[in-house]
């Protein structure tokens, strides 16, 4: 047979279609079937068409290869090589691979997010801005904090960060005021922060605001105005009625002087008696405990609450007190107080085989917090019980927790070796590349109760 490519290279944009042609010519004597299948990178997103050609010898026939890369971060920009693969029926021992280049153009998609919109402290506090990849090629991105005056300082760390395509990044924004509020209540700061792509004028521009909490409350100095009051009343009071002593230490003095004028001889001491024995009193005999005590029941893994470092600690939960399976494991910054039947209480089974744990809802027994299937996303499943007695769950439903060394944890899923990280938005928590320091939405505080 004989094969050609027409053209050999083509280029063509995410979204769109590009197309070649493929000319297959039957040389031999007998009556050939070709069958035509793409292969390579670019197989998933190719479509030969017809993809089966019946030649008699000597005919030449056309075939239409049709290239749709989507617009995801999964068609990477720049050159890809591909190839037809002619697979002859009657002789399968002369198949041959076309092979050409497709050229995908670049495309730039940039999302951008300030976890919290707000955010509160008296003397500093801190937010996170998360930039994600939707294009097919690395992107440079730099931060800038754009400050209230003197009210306000904001600064992102770092100011510069790449993000490869499909990948999200973030960066720590610290926030300072410019003054203490000892007395007043609480003042509101806005504040914005620009997130600047290279190579477009335009920056993106995320807004927050900054919650200012006086030292002292209102309140405080309402009641220290009173006591202070009371005070001054109790101290004046006090100076108008003050009790005459003097006149009453001259009167016993006087009758001190009055005290027997004559020496009286002393009077014979009288026999004492003999002091009366008294019976011995026994101590009371207390019954004798049994030894060592009723030894404690193993009641299994006892139920806790699992909150994250940033903010005053936002709960972990299964979202809405939710049991069926694909609900969203989130986050609240409130306790529910049981309203959702223990949804923000865990149960941690651990295995000692490979230090791996599963986390149980409350809420949902025999419902462990998974990684869902193809996205970083954490969701409730049930799972199989003799799985959770025994710790043979998938690795998609088992954990790994780090010691930080500051009295915190960390939670890694044992599939993607990636941290639970709270995105404190009311939605749904999910798993991102472990920072490297301290993060205080990706260190998370076990503790029996609130």
């Amino acid at each position: 047979m004989w094969t050609s490519l027409e053209p050999p290279s083509a280029t063509v944009d995410p979204g769109s279609v590009a197309r070649v042609r493929l000319r297959v010519r039957n040389t031999g004597d007998t009556v050939e079937e070709y069958r035509l299948r793409p292969a390579g990178d670019a197989a998933g997103w190719t479509r030969v068409e017809p993809d089966v050609l019946r030649l008699y010898p000597g005919a030449e026939g056309t075939a239409q290869v049709e290239f749709a890369p989507p617009r995801t971060p999964d068609s990477v920009a720049g050159p890809t090589p591909f190839g037809i693969r002619v697979e002859p029926t009657e002789h399968p021992e002369i198949r041959d691979v076309v092979e050409g280049q497709i050229t995908v153009g670049p495309f730039a998609e940039l999302r951008c997010e300030l976890v919290p919109l707000t955010v509160r402290g008296r003397w500093r506090t801190k937010a996170s801005v998360a930039v994600d990849n939707l294009g097919n090629q690395p992107l440079t991105v730099s931060l800038s904090g754009r400050e209230n005056g003197d009210a306000l300082t904001v600064e992102p760390e770092p100011t510069s960060v790449q993000v490869a395509p499909g990948q999200a990044a973030f960066t720590r924004v610290n926030i300072r005021p410019g003054a203490v509020s000892w007395v007043g209540g609480t003042n509101k700061h806005p504040f914005t922060v620009s997130v600047q792509r290279a190579g477009v004028p335009e920056p993106t521009e995320l807004h927050g605001t900054y919650l200012q909490p006086s030292v002292l409350p209102r309140w405080a100095m309402a009641v220290l105005s009173l006591l202070l009051v009371a005070a001054v009343a109790f101290v004046a009071l006090w100076f108008r009625a003050v009790p005459k002593v003097t006149s009453s230490a001259r009167e016993k003095a006087g009758a001190a002087h009055k005290l027997p004028q004559k020496e009286e001889k002393p009077s014979a001491p009288a026999p004492s008696k003999p002091p009366e024995e008294k019976p011995e009193e026994k101590p009371e005999e207390k019954p004798e405990e049994p030894a060592g005590g009723d030894e404690p029941k193993d009641e299994g893994p006892a139920q806790q609450t699992i909150r994250s470092g940033a903010n005053g600690g936002w709960y972990l939960q299964a979202n809405g007190g939710g049991q069926e399976d694909g609900t969203q494991i989130g986050q609240s910054a409130t306790w529910t107080e049981d309203q959702f039947g223990r949804n923000q209480w865990w149960t941690i089974h651990h295995y000692p085989e490979d230090n791996s744990v599963a986390l149980e809802p409350g809420s949902a027994p025999g419902g462990v917090a998974q990684l869902k299937p193809g996205t970083n996303e954490v969701e409730l499943m049930t799972a199989d019980p003799e799985q959770l007695a025994s710790g043979k769950l998938p690795p998609h439903q088992k954990w790994r927790l780090v010691d930080t060394g500051n009295g915190l944890t960390r939670i890694v899923n044992l599939s993607n070796d990636e941290c639970l990280t709270d995105m404190q938005n009311d939605k749904g928590a999910v798993s991102f590349k472990c920072a490297d320091g301290p993060f205080d939405r990706q260190d998370w505080k076990i503790a029996e109760g609130q």
